[in-house]
């Protein structure tokens, strides 16, 4: 009888590689960058640090400053750098630099850990949204500078190209801190849990609608090599939902422009079979079998209502930013697609969750359509209150005050006879102007209380307010309401010289005076802060300070001919007339040399 022996054979051990970690670091360093930006902010604000003063935010948002004012900030700059890098690299920046892909990406973990992996949605037309979005905000504004305004709009320039790398306001154009929650839920947790991984990037980034186009002439891509076994592990663990095994077999390298490049595929492959480098820009003229969700009838109904949910969400209650607009769309359209697909089809089920089996309805595809039923209730009522708002400005144009009442009012909160769950603060406005103009001073100021209420502390609102209570409130209520508003505001130059003018007008002239000489001290570069003061002296109060004010005023703002003019106003007063003459010529040859 043989012998048996057992004999161990030598595999190769291929090195694990850590492409995956190496990129959470960056991601992670990332967002760090980011809260170390906004603290520096936060401390120079508080502390006077560097002047108050932080670089404008490093958002790519931020380039749509260019191309509709002419502004050059951080976030322009970053923008440009990212699209030219994409031409070389390809879409690296969204793997490896986005906070949103950070977002994204720490959602899918936190399902993963529960046993959930979300399924991609496979659409065809909706995947061209970001491209159009992209184009609305950066092309847009130029081709109407350039095609449309010297038709409709003649008087319009093109702007002066300036340079403002750094702000006081960090925060001005990003949402209020609160509204960030629910918008980094839905643009991150929500889309991937229904749409899948990246589902935000490939359905409603603008960013990626520029970045795709540039990654298909790129020659920086994932190749293949002759280890390829084609076992698909590649496809299985790419979160970017690209068909890694299936464009390799066919081309030789990944041709998707969904590709992030964050590698996860050449981690996950047996035989190294895959790597990323330069090479020739592929020339694809077949595509690979690609299974979509949606038939074409279907493809055509959700895109329309996608679009009409995103027009109908954008700025409701003057809250929903754009991008925050898209998502919840985006989530909307699907939950409604799963509701029409439940009761239309006999079998299907939302991750391990079946809601309808052998044409039975579950108990949880009763509650999916009933969440399916009520998101569409609600993006109709959207819809209705948007197309309100629109008939109202459209009225108030042809002066039909009465129309734009009622459509305002129907667009408001239900317990103000309206539809909507809350109040616009735009539309309260809107309401409090008619109001003012018939006299009903009492309903236009209580409109006005509640903007203040929904958006705080705001000059123009604060201003507005303080106008109106001067019709019929009492000096004690007026000076308080100002005089609390400006110890917590001091820097608000609209309102000082609003309130100001209320005490000049009831008589207050030393208080007026008095007041007058806090703004200054406050605001001392504020022009017509200082005006105020000076006709407040010279009217009022003691000419000799109204001449030191004035001379002073003459030095700080060496180029205003008011300065010179106020100057020679109190000479006169004081009987300097020679002086008030010279003054006069000073302030004729400064304007002059302006014209």
């Amino acid at each position: 009888m043989k012998e048996v022996t057992n004999k161990s054979i030598a595999l190769p051990v291929i090195q694990k590689k850590k492409h995956n970690r190496k990129r959470w670091l960056v991601l992670i360093a990332v967002q760090v960058l980011i809260f170390v930006h906004i603290a520096v902010w936060l401390l120079g604000e508080k502390f006077g640090w560097f002047g108050g003063k932080t670089l404008t935010p490093i958002e790519p948002s931020e380039g749509m400053e260019f191309v509709r004012t002419g502004v050059i900030n951080a976030g322009a700059i970053f923008f440009a750098v990212a699209l030219l890098s994409t031409l070389i690299f390809g879409r690296w920046f969204c793997g490896w630099g986005c906070h949103i892909v950070l977002l994204q990406d720490a959602c899918l973990w936190i399902l993963r850990k529960m046993h959930i992996r979300p399924k991609p949605f496979r659409a065809r037309w909706l995947m061209w949204f970001p491209f159009g979005l992209a184009v609305y905000m950066f092309i847009w504004p130029l081709f109407y500078r350039i095609a449309l305004a010297p038709w409709l709009q003649p008087e319009l320039r093109w702007p002066e190209i300036t340079a403002q790398l750094l702000t006081e306001d960090f925060w001005e154009s990003f949402v209020p801190p609160l509204l960030a929650i629910p918008f980094l839920f839905i643009c991150g947790f929500a889309t991937v849990y229904v749409l899948g991984a990246k589902g935000f990037c490939t359905y409603g980034c603008p960013y990626g609608g520029f970045f795709k186009p540039l990654d298909a002439v790129s020659p920086m891509r994932v190749r293949v090599n002759d280890n390829c076994r084609q076992c698909g592990k590649c496809t299985a663990v790419c979160t970017s939902n690209v068909r890694v095994h299936e464009e390799v077999h066919l081309y030789k390298m990944v041709v998707d422009s969904g590709c992030m490049k964050i590698m996860d595929c050449i981690d996950a492959c047996p035989n190294d079979a895959l790597s990323i480098g330069f090479g020739k820009i592929p020339k694809v003229k077949e595509k690979p079998l690609r299974k979509y969700d949606l038939t074409l009838k279907s493809e055509i109904g959700v895109t329309l209502f996608f679009l009409f949910g995103f027009f109908s969400y954008r700025g409701m209650y003057a809250v929903v930013p754009m991008l925050m607009a898209v998502g919840m769309s985006l989530v909307a359209t699907w939950l409604v697609w799963k509701g029409i697909k439940i009761l239309m089809t006999p079998n299907v089920s939302f991750h391990k969750t079946q809601l309808r089996f052998h044409g039975k309805l579950r108990p949880a595809g009763r509650v999916f359509l009933l969440v399916a039923f009520s998101t569409f209730l609600f993006t109709v009522q959207s819809a209705a209150i948007h197309s309100c708002n629109i008939l109202g400005d459209m009225a108030v144009l042809n002066n039909d005050k009465d129309s734009a009442m009622m459509y305002y009012k129907l667009s408001g909160p239900i317990h103000d006879g309206g539809i909507g769950f809350t109040s616009n603060p735009n539309i309260d406005l809107a309401m409090s102007r008619i109001y003012e103009s018939q006299s009903e001073f009492r309903e236009a100021e209580r409109l006005l209380w509640r903007v203040d209420s929904r958006v705080g502390a705001d000059e123009n609102v604060t201003m507005l307010l303080g106008q109106m209570m001067q019709y019929h409130q009492q000096e004690l209520n007026i000076k308080s309401f100002y005089e609390d508003r400006l110890n917590e505001n001091k820097h608000w130059e609209q309102v000082w010289e609003d309130y100001v003018g209320w005490l000049k007008r009831d008589s207050f002239y030393a208080y007026a005076i008095e007041t007058s000489m806090e703004s200054v001290r406050e605001n001392p570069d504020a022009i017509r802060l200082n005006i105020q003061l000076v006709l407040l002296e010279t009217e009022y109060g003691n000419v000799e300070n109204a001449i030191a004010l004035a001379t002073t005023m003459t030095e700080i703002f060496q180029n205003d001919p008011m300065s010179w003019r106020l100057l020679a106003r109190a000479l006169d007063k004081s009987g300097d007339y020679i002086g008030a003459m010279k003054a006069q010529s000073k302030a004729i040859e400064i304007q002059s040399a302006a014209n």
